[in-house]
Order: C-alpha cells, then sequence, then structure tokens
C-alpha cells in the first residue's frame, strides 16, 4: 500500500534565497510521495526561472502581483484540488528548512492517531541557525478574553519537556498538516486577512469547528528563520494591519462575553507597542494600530 499524497504549499515575494534552501531541503525528505506546489505572487528576483532550473518537478504558480498570504495559498488549494489527488496538505512559511524525516513522521501521526476526529497536526519548530532553541512546540495559545497570544515554548533551550504531550492547547502555525477532509471543510483562505495576518490562524480554527485536538509531533523537527520586523520598528501599514486583522480574527471567532473582555483589554494589549513605538518617535506606527483597529468595526 503506497504513502498518502501530500501537496505541500509554499508561498513566496522576492524571497528566493530562502525560497531555495527551503525547496532544497523538501527535496531530500524522505517521504517521496509528495507534490511541491510553489507559489510566486509576483516576484521580481528571478525565483521562478532559478527553481525550474534546480527543481523541475516543482509547480510553479505565479500571480503577476502580491495578492496576500491568503491569495497566494488559495491559488494553490485551487490547482491541488482540482489537479491532485491528495489526502494531506501541508502549509509551510518558505524560510524554513526542514530535517529529512519530518514528513513521514507527521503523516505517521495523524495516520496512526487513535482519534480519527484529529486532523491536524504540527511539528517542533526550532529557531533557524540555532541548535536546540525552540520557536514554537506546537503554535501560540490563544486568550480569547484579552486578545494576547504566546507562543508554546518560544526561546527555550529544548531539554525534552514538551516530548509527550501530543495535545497541548495551542493553534498550530507556520508549518501545518491538513487532512484533505479538513481543507474542504474550511474551504479557503480569507482574503480579508491579506496581506497577511491571522490568515492561519483563522483557517485551521475553520477547518476544525468541533475543537477537536491538534496533535503536536516533537520528533518531526523543522527550522524556522522567523519575522524581523520588529527590530527595527513598525511601519504604519504593518501596525495598521495587525491592528485590523486581530481585531478581525477576535469578533470572528469569540463568543459575546469574550468579545465584550477583548475590547475591555485592547487598550492595555496595545501599551507594549505604543510605548516602544513612542520611544523611537515612531507616531505614525501609533497611528496606523489605531487606524487598524477602528477600520476592523466597519
Amino acid at each position: 500500500m503506497s504513502s498518502p499524497l501530500v501537496a505541500v504549499v509554499i508561498l513566496t515575494c522576492n524571497q528566493k534565497k530562502l525560497t531555495l534552501d527551503c525547496l532544497d531541503s523538501l527535496l531530500k525528505c524522505q517521504y517521496e510521495h509528495k507534490q511541491i506546489i510553489l507559489v510566486d505572487n509576483g516576484s521580481e528576483d528571478g525565483v521562478q526561472d532559478e527553481v525550474f532550473q534546480k527543481f523541475p518537478h516543482v509547480i510553479v504558480l505565479r500571480n503577476e502581483e502580491n495578492i496576500g498570504a491568503a491569495g497566494g495559498r488559495n491559488t494553490a488549494i485551487e490547482y491541488a484540488l482540482q489537479y491532485l489527488a491528495f489526502t494531506y496538505i501541508l502549509f509551510m512559511d518558505n524560510d524554513i528548512v526542514v530535517m529529512p524525516d519530518f514528513l513521514n513522521k507527521l503523516v505517521d501521526g495523524l495516520e496512526s492517531c487513535e482519534d480519527p476526529s484529529v486532523e491536524i497536526a504540527s511539528p517542533l519548530l526550532y529557531q533557524l541557525g540555532t541548535d536546540k532553541i525552540i520557536d514554537s512546540a506546537g503554535g501560540p495559545k490563544l486568550n480569547f478574553y484579552t486578545g494576547s497570544t504566546q507562543t508554546r515554548g518560544h526561546g527555550e533551550v529544548d531539554a525534552g519537556q514538551y516530548k509527550n504531550e501530543r495535545f497541548p492547547n495551542c493553534v498550530p502555525t507556520t508549518t501545518v498538516l491538513m487532512h484533505r477532509k479538513a481543507l474542504e471543510r474550511a474551504g479557503r483562505f480569507d482574503v480579508s486577512f491579506d496581506p497577511y495576518g491571522y490568515e492561519d490562524i483563522d483557517m485551521v480554527l475553520r477547518a476544525n469547528p468541533a475543537m477537536a485536538p491538534f496533535l503536536f509531533v516533537p520528533d518531526a523537527v523543522v527550522y524556522h528563520l522567523g519575522s524581523k520586523t520588529g527590530f527595527s520598528g513598525y511601519t504604519a501599514d504593518y501596525t495598521c494591519m495587525k491592528g485590523k486583522n486581530m481585531r478581525m480574527f477576535f469578533k470572528r471567532h469569540s463568543t459575546a462575553f469574550q468579545w465584550f473582555c477583548f475590547n475591555l483589554f485592547l487598550p492595555f494589549l496595545s501599551v507594549k507597542t505604543i510605548v516602544r513605538e513612542l520611544r523611537r518617535g515612531n507616531v505614525k506606527a501609533i497611528l496606523g494600530l489605531v487606524k487598524g483597529f477602528l477600520s476592523a468595526t466597519k
């Protein structure tokens, strides 16, 4: 009996080196029954030609302009549903480098799970360039009353502390393996979140309306570069997008009482960003955040 086909979806926009490194690691994967789909969201760095040359078996879908993370991934979903008889679909950021056996272990985890309602799994993420510094051990924990998110294990040295907890109370992001049934249940990524931010968490929650446990497979290991936006200061566009998408996400997935509490906590949740940007004299970023919060009410 052959292994189930996995459609692997990666998105890029003018990040050629990251993308090529990601693809190179994926092509060295021991799991053979996979089809990689790269969505080029309007890149101008020649990534498409180089992928054709170095990785001829990778399917490249090109959008003429950057249509956002949700829109770009939807391009791949449409293709996969039409042309591939896949059982699982893997959504990955392009700043990921994978270990050769990670996909075997992710697929085996779902295939051997005794609970048939479990259809979504995530690996252990280390910070790229480190030995065993955890980036995420299952994803962020969401507090729907305060709007706070805390990524499980982030920044910790891996000493096996998460090895035996297979079903953490987290929502997987960044690298997510999803059964086709879960994908069909969710439909598509919501382009209202474009250009990016919260679209991945929203998709996972819509794929799992019964809130079945998410499977965490700590023996499946990938390395993640992650965003460096905060180190040089936020732009007004970034804070506007972040504010809009955060408020839109929590409104969609909260109960009425949770939404009421969220709005009470919202000013306190923003204090850290506001203080940091004030120290930098970055008033535009603060105004962008306020604009984003207000735009989500429309």
